[in-house]
């Protein structure tokens, strides 16, 4: 208990550590007037593409379940991953909370919690890579542009790389893994994933047909978050060109998520001041714009935390 509080102390102080050097790296006047210019209606536009993507994240994941044989109501899918954000924002680990948090709820309700966590872990997988693939079709469209140019004289070669790099994660669910090596490996947990790998590809059991599904969803998911982080940019006056900062979502996202700090708060940040500054946002503007897209998430912990009342 003591070495587990020890962790969850140490990934807040990590988090606020690094919040504090995206602060410095912006300036906490010049942030604070940035914050303070905040257009509200935009803002108010970005919050519900948030809420819009997170209930269709909640239908993603009630897909994948029910491809693994798990049962529950849609709207305890929705709930669960309502009560999952509230944990994310008060709980220090980003995501990792929420997630455990889902899977343990969902084993409640009579389900194995094996399958349960792993239906958490590919909802996970499947946004990450649906992300990955929409950032990279940004970037290529970007680059056929000529959109790098606001990069400055090397934008053309950033956006070569960081094209290169998504197209890395994008081909990876594409390889025939061998299920041999997975039999190989004389563990319960990991017999039950090669059983479970083999039905995915066995065309006559349907369950490829319902990820089909949930990729589809994943979609939406992403358009919805990388639009409500687009706004967030543009209530703040962003010069970044929308579809550079649709492009940008992937790796913001994907630190904001690392199990350290709350809410993703000061991996998101420096991920932002590095990544939009780029494309020549200022620092201010940057961490402000990071700073609002956590914002959403947290607004959304709170409008959800009376579910834990009337929690079954």
């Amino acid at each position: 208990m003591v070495k587990r509080t020890a962790r969850l102390l140490l990934r807040a102080a990590g988090g606020l550590a690094l919040l504090g050097a995206a602060l410095w790296l912006a300036g906490p006047a010049a942030l604070g007037q940035a914050l303070l210019r905040v257009d509200p209606l935009v803002f108010l536009l970005a919050l519900l593409a948030s809420i819009a993507s997170n209930v269709a994240s909640a239908l993603r994941w009630a897909t994948i379940a029910r491809a693994l044989d798990l049962a529950a109501p849609t709207a305890s899918f929705v709930a669960m991953y309502a009560r999952a954000m509230t944990s994310n924002t008060i709980l220090p680990g980003a995501t990792l909370s929420g997630d455990m948090l889902r899977a343990y709820e969902l084993s409640r309700r009579g389900n194995p919690l094996l399958e349960a966590s792993v239906s958490v872990g590919f909802d996970r997988l499947s946004g990450l890579w649906t992300l990955c693939v929409l950032s990279f079709v940004a970037a290529g469209i970007a680059l056929a542009a000529g959109v790098s140019l606001s990069f400055g004289a090397h934008g053309r070669e950033v956006l070569w790389g960081y094209g290169l790099m998504l197209s890395g994660i994008v081909v990876l669910p594409l390889i025939p893994w061998p299920i041999g090596v997975l039999r190989r490996i004389r563990m319960q947990t990991v017999q039950r994933l090669a059983d479970w790998w083999e039905r995915y590809r066995d065309p006559d059991t349907g369950i490829r047909r319902r990820f089909v599904r949930s990729l589809g969803l994943s979609i939406v998911v992403q358009i919805l978050s990388a639009a409500a982080l687009v706004l967030c940019g543009l209530s703040l006056g962003s010069p970044a060109p929308p579809l550079l900062t649709f492009a940008a979502a992937a790796p913001i996202f994907v630190m904001g998520a690392l199990p350290i700090g709350v809410a993703g708060f000061g991996t998101r940040e420096l991920a932002a001041v590095a990544v939009l500054g780029l494309a020549g946002v200022s620092p201010d503007i940057a961490a402000a714009t990071g700073l609002l897209y956590g914002i959403l998430g947290m607004l959304q912990g709170v409008l959800a935390a009376p579910l834990f009342l009337i929690r079954r």
